[in-house]
């Protein structure tokens, strides 16, 4: 049996996790391709921020086969992963009505993706060559790009000082000519591929020249207004990226035939000091290259969600968002074989389906509504968060997102693990294994549980978040959750699909998925799904303004001078490509508005953020992430300075779903007293009892530069001014966030 099975408490088979119910692979032998592809065996952590998430270039998501266990951690020191394994399912109908499907779980007992472009000239074929060619990840830094185009922008402007603004000189980074900008027109191959800027313009990648691998932090485009065959930019701070199809070999995992899809990939995340350094977001840009169009058509992201220990969790989803989510069924994560588990307080973890693929065109403007008649007959939808472009007033470029959510277990009933193609191909529909439709109530399965059969169940377990009862087919019903039913935490999957619609050849699709994370201090489970509907808001305004984040004030660079028992922090600013160089940071906000609603337009500068102070943490280890700045146990705040001016106290408004209001959370208590670059630490602000500073200790230290706006006082009643006074440091070009140590000791005999 496949992964050591073992007898289950029933007498029946029971299958280690991670790997598939056995199934037939009768007559594959006669399917081999002549020149197949090898499988992937790139892999990588992508671990730029709080989280830790293991990538595989074979479309595998989060999953070490090498351990068996899961690899999505956050926080990334603990080693608790949130998942077990995440993947793209896609499928639809072909002219002769054959199903079309690839999908992987674990890769465990075989592969439907494999590495590198395809040809464009209608056959979609890859060989061996290419596979092993692109059996990798292009590894690229937001701050690269931006330090090259200031490099050639300064070399080609006669009032720029070079030496001044580049002291050290510049070497372009060596991934930059590795970079797989083009395709081998020789094989058929599109031109094309990773996205580029040209800056001289010549249609050709050339770093020497000026080019970068491109991110749009000249903000060029409107992500809103992008077009189907526009290129589609880098994201985040660190960025991966390949590239990957479902020709390459037999679908040995889903049984499936393939469709000739290429996909060109991207994972990345922010290093921020909020709820955003939690997270991480995946990009694919998919290309029809195959020649048959495909109906019936749909485009799934699976994920295997093992919330820390696998045996005692919940799912659920919040349709007004395109929110799936899981949590734990008690207030207690228990240790299992496969994760050391969270213990107390367990979190949540949800996934954002931000955009799906297009919607058909029918030559009208698809309408936004909360009328279910009228949504239905005009193909619209009734809330923002499950599609792009309805209602905008522009015809045709309706994209969908989560149009299915559903759930099912670790096990091999009928809503247990598919196992042929037409089962996945069921799941993405909205079907159990078997056809039957999954119902609204209980376990969406059988009666007996409380499910209602009666009525079909688009979102399963949606609790009170689709009042306009659109996944029910408009029949009203009251909230239902896993707690509600009664069901029995277990090993829980889920799929969010988007479908149907017509795939032709040549079609390009994006589907983007954003990975939130929450963890609530206190009360029932349910306490981390509200916190982690909140973090989701930010991951939502984050995908609508294009992955541009406003950012902070660089941090300062700081030095720490040793002396007997004390350290001195020597603050610094004075790097040229920093935001804050000189202290003179401005940051205009595209979200604040250009005139008020009384008519009162504002100035640039009334729209910017300013630089405005610095913020000392001692830190209780090395470990400490710039998110935890506000956990008492994991840092404290020594020092604060600021510019002389009326601005005193900073505060941020944050919503309450608790106390369904925004409340004030002081950032900053200004002093007034002015910038100081040097700072004199003698205590040591962990120390119980006598706090001075012991000799041969290592201590740690964070600062954050903070900038300021307040283009109108917030209204805590109407929602409406400034509730962002404040904005701190985060990773950038230069003045990363970072932790610096220091020991006290006598300097004498280092100066001796």
């Amino acid at each position: 049996m496949i992964g050591g099975a073992q007898t289950g408490v029933n007498g029946g088979p029971m299958f280690q996790k991670g790997f598939p119910v056995p199934q037939s692979h009768a007559g594959e032998e006669g399917q081999i391709r002549a020149e197949a592809c090898a499988p992937a065996t790139a892999l990588r952590d992508l671990e730029w921020n709080n989280v830790r998430a293991l990538i595989e270039n074979a479309g595998a998501l989060w999953y070490n086969r090498a351990i068996d266990k899961g690899a999505f951690m956050v926080p990334k020191e603990e080693g608790v992963s949130v998942v077990y394994g995440g993947a793209l399912w896609l499928g639809g109908i072909s002219p002769d009505q054959q199903l079309k499907l690839a999908a992987v779980r674990y890769r465990n007992t075989g592969n439907d993706f494999w590495p590198g472009p395809l040809t464009n000239s209608g056959g979609a074929e890859v060989g061996p060559a290419v596979c092993e060619e692109y059996d990798r990840f292009a590894i690229s830094q937001r701050a690269d790009a931006m330090r090259h185009r200031q490099y050639f922008d300064c070399s080609g402007d006669p009032d720029c000082d070079m030496e001044e603004q580049f002291p050290q000189g510049y070497s372009i980074p060596s991934y930059f000519f590795e970079y797989p900008a083009h395709g081998n027109v020789s094989l058929n191959q599109d031109f094309y591929l990773a996205p580029f800027y040209d800056y001289d313009g010549n249609g050709f990648y050339d770093p020497s020249a000026g080019d970068y691998p491109w991110y749009d932090f000249i903000q060029e485009i409107d992500c809103a207004e992008r077009r189907r065959e526009d290129a589609v930019p880098l994201f985040g701070d660190q960025t991966y990226y390949w590239i990957f199809n479902d020709k390459g070999n037999i679908h040995s995992e889903s049984q499936g035939e393939p469709i000739g899809m290429e996909i060109r990939a991207q994972a990345f995340a922010f290093s921020t000091n909020d709820e955003v350094n939690n997270m991480q977001f995946y990009n694919y840009l998919l290309i029809n290259q195959g020649t048959q169009t495909l109906t019936e058509t749909y485009f799934a992201q699976w994920v295997d969600c093992d919330l820390g220990g696998h045996v005692d969790d919940y799912v659920g989803v919040d349709v007004n968002r395109g929110l799936g989510y899981s949590y734990n069924g008690d207030a207690f994560d228990e240790a299992t074989s496969y994760s050391i588990g969270y213990g107390e307080n367990p979190p949540a973890m949800g996934v954002d389906f931000f955009e799906g693929p297009y919607q058909d065109a029918d030559s009208i403007d698809n309408p936004l509504t909360t009328n279910f008649s009228d949504a239905i007959d005009s193909l619209g939808i009734p809330y923002k968060g499950i599609g792009i472009g309805y209602g905008d007033g522009i015809i045709d470029n309706e994209r969908y997102g989560m149009r299915k959510f559903i759930y099912y277990n670790w096990n091999f009933g009928i809503n247990g693990q598919p196992t042929l193609a037409a089962q996945y191909y069921n799941y993405m529909r909205g079907f159990w294994k078997n056809g039957q439709r999954m119902a609204y109530g209980g376990d969406g399965l059988t009666a007996a549980t409380g499910a209602d059969l009666e009525i079909p169940a688009d979102y399963m377990f949606p609790d009170d978040t689709d009042p306009y009862s659109w996944g029910t087919v408009g029949v009203d019903v009251e909230p239902w959750t896993e707690v509600g039913a009664g069901n029995p935490p277990g090993d829980r999957l889920f799929l969010q699909s988007a479908g149907p619609f017509t795939l032709e050849p040549g079609d390009y699709n994006n589907i983007t998925v954003g990975m939130v994370w929450a963890r609530a201090t206190g009360g029932e489970p349910f306490e981390s799904v509200e916190l982690l509907r909140l973090a989701d808001d930010k991951a939502q305004s984050l995908f609508d303004n294009c992955f541009e984040i406003v950012s902070g004030p660089d941090a300062p660079d700081v030095t720490i001078q040793e002396l007997e028992n004390e350290l001195i922090l020597y603050l610094t600013n004075g790097n040229p490509l920093s935001n804050n160089f000189e202290e003179e940071y401005s940051a205009n906000d595209p979200s604040i508005p250009s005139e008020l609603e009384d008519g009162t337009v504002l100035s640039d500068e009334q729209r910017s953020y300013l630089f405005e102070g610095y913020l000392v943490y001692q830190l209780r280890d090395n470990a400490v992430s710039a998110s935890e700045l506000n956990d008492i146990d994991a840092a404290r705040l020594i020092a604060q300075c600021d510019v002389q001016n009326e601005v005193a106290q900073v505060i941020n408004y944050t919503f309450d779903p608790i106390m369904e209001l925004s409340v004030p959370t002081l950032e900053a208590d200004g002093q007034n007293e002015g910038i100081f670059h040097s700072l004199r630490v003698t205590t040591d602000a962990f120390a119980q009892g006598d706090n001075r500073m012991v000799n041969f200790k290592t201590y740690y230290f964070m600062v954050l530069a903070y900038g300021y706006n307040n283009y109108r006082p917030f209204d805590a009643i109407l929602g409406t001014g400034q509730d962002v006074q404040f904005k701190a440091s985060r990773k950038a070009a230069v003045g990363s966030i970072r932790s610096y140590a220091g020991v006290p000791h006598n300097p004498a005999p280092e100066s001796g």
